[in-house]
């Protein structure tokens, strides 16, 4: 069709609709045209991992070897005070070579323990995050190559030229081991060197013997004499009290004393009217001469002394039996080895273990007790290295008198050390020094060398094939982090569908 002008008329303009009309219908779709909805099994998913995450322990693996190093450390400086404010002991080699087992031993736990974990724990966290096994190197530590070598098998992943070369690998255990052994090295002689070496003043230790036997043997009559008051107070008659009855005077008299194990009242015959405490063993007659201790027997597994007095109505008595474990820890303090003999030379207490009235055999010691029991203290100096002394534990004739003899064998040497604190306070410093730095080398042992081990042998099972589930990190240190990093490692290939061949 024309116009008047005889002209074909221009085409009206094309009408176009806004955006958003076309946005809403940008969906549908029609048989023509291609699918615009995404379907499910053209998505893929982000297979990237997440960042690793770092370790939560504070030290990690550097706490056991730190450790030991402050132990060590700790040690140097305590000799050297007590050699510069002692005198003679220790000599500057004991602190001198203290010092340098610290320096092998850092050189030796950071070097081939601390600062390599913590470099594969470092490659290995980047392996997981950018799924490229090549990052781990291989290591100079044996179990951390053996997992490196695994994870390359695994993957099909061919070490570099570098990580081809063969190389000395050295274990955990040997780097703790060889630490241990330098520890060890040194505290020994070193501890020898202390006590052996003390130059004993034979003078000065029979002086000392001769002054702890008779603190010894005043202590035991003391507590002989306590026991004996203790039974007199109650049998006596109350003044201004209610008068108890025997049953309650012998719980309260073995509550009031505990070296008694044994209180009764007795009648007039010896017949128990009421007892507290454990049975009590043997006759129970009182002596006829008033309060006093005795012993009532000569044979037996245990000598059986007591304290005995008449009670206030003049028809019972209270007696009370000492227990022999409480009377010879009495006499325990002295360093030495301590006995008691009663007249017969037989033994009734000893610090070292005994059977009750075992003959005093040594012919040196039975010869010092007789001298004792006649009259003063006795020392004497034997032949082998020892320093005795005797001393009678009671005053004759006192109501107390058992005719013992406390007798303190001694060696020479070993109280001369006894009496050196500089060298006491040296070996103390010796022994807390090496047993805290083993101490740290095994719980590293314990925390780091079989953890690494386990994540080795579990990396070599994934490199054969084997079906294995992941591995639970024991802590979150290092090696924790290296037995994440192979678990999402192992689980990358089930994430992309591509089975391992």
């Amino acid at each position: 069709m024309t116009g008047p002008t005889g002209r074909v008329p221009p085409h009206p303009p094309r009408y176009r609709r806004p955006p958003e009309e076309r946005s809403k219908d940008s969906s549908v779709s029609t048989p023509c045209s291609p699918p615009t909805i995404p379907l499910p099994a053209q998505t893929m998913p982000d297979l990237r991992f997440p960042p690793f995450p770092e370790s939560r322990s504070t030290l990690g693996v550097r706490g056991g070897p730190l450790v030991a190093l402050v132990a060590l450390l700790a040690g140097v400086v305590a000799l050297c005070a007590i050699a510069v404010i002692g005198a003679g002991w220790p000599d500057w080699w004991v602190p001198t070579g203290l010092a340098l087992v610290v320096v092998a031993a850092y050189c030796l736990l950071w070097g081939l323990l601390v600062r390599p974990v913590r470099r594969f724990a470092a490659a290995m966290a980047r392996m997981a995050a950018e799924d490229r096994v090549d990052l781990v190197p291989r290591a100079r530590v044996a179990e951390l190559d053996r997992v490196a070598l695994a994870l390359y098998r695994f993957r099909r992943v061919r070490p570099g030229r570098r990580g081809a070369r063969t190389r000395h690998r050295v274990p955990l255990a040997t780097v703790l081991a060889t630490v241990a052994a330098l520890v060890l090295g040194w505290a020994v002689p070193a501890a020898v060197a202390t006590v052996g070496g003390v130059e004993p003043r034979t003078d000065a230790v029979v002086r000392d013997a001769g002054a702890s036997a008779a603190a010894e043997a005043e202590e035991l009559h003391g507590a002989l004499r306590n026991g004996l008051a203790v039974v007199e107070r109650a049998a006596a008659l109350p003044t201004g009290a209610a008068v108890t009855d025997p049953r309650t005077t012998a719980a309260q008299v073995l509550a009031e004393e505990p070296r008694f194990r044994s209180v009764a009242v007795v009648d007039g015959d010896g017949q128990p009217i009421a007892t507290a405490g454990s049975p009590p063993a043997g006759d129970l007659a009182p002596p006829p001469d008033g309060p006093r201790v005795v012993q009532t027997n000569s044979t037996g597994s245990e000598p059986l002394v007591r304290a005995a007095a008449p009670m206030w109505d003049g028809e019972s008595a209270l007696v009370a039996e000492f227990d022999p474990r409480e009377l010879n820890s009495v006499i325990r303090g002295s360093g030495g080895h301590t006995l008691v003999v009663d007249g017969r030379r037989a033994t009734v207490l000893d610090t070292d273990g005994y059977t009750a009235f075992e003959p005093l055999d040594d012919p040196a010691l039975g010869a010092l007790a007789a001298a004792a029991a006649e009259g003063g203290p006795a020392v004497d100096t034997p032949e082998d290295g020892r320093v005795a002394a005797a001393q009678r534990v009671t005053p004759p004739g006192t109501a107390t008198d058992l005719g013992w003899v406390l007798v303190e064998d001694r060696d020479v040497a070993a109280a001369a050390f006894a009496s050196d604190g500089n060298r006491r306070a040296t070996l103390v410093a010796i022994v807390a020094a090496a047993s805290l730095a083993c101490g740290a080398l095994v719980w590293t042992a314990v925390t780091v060398v079989g953890p690494a081990r386990r994540l080795a042998r579990h990396a070599e099972r994934l490199a054969a094939g084997e079906d294995v589930p992941p591995l639970a990190p024991q802590r979150l240190d290092e090696i924790g982090t290296a037995v994440e990093a192979t678990n999402r490692l192992a689980a990358t290939p089930v994430v992309l569908g591509v089975a391992r061949t």
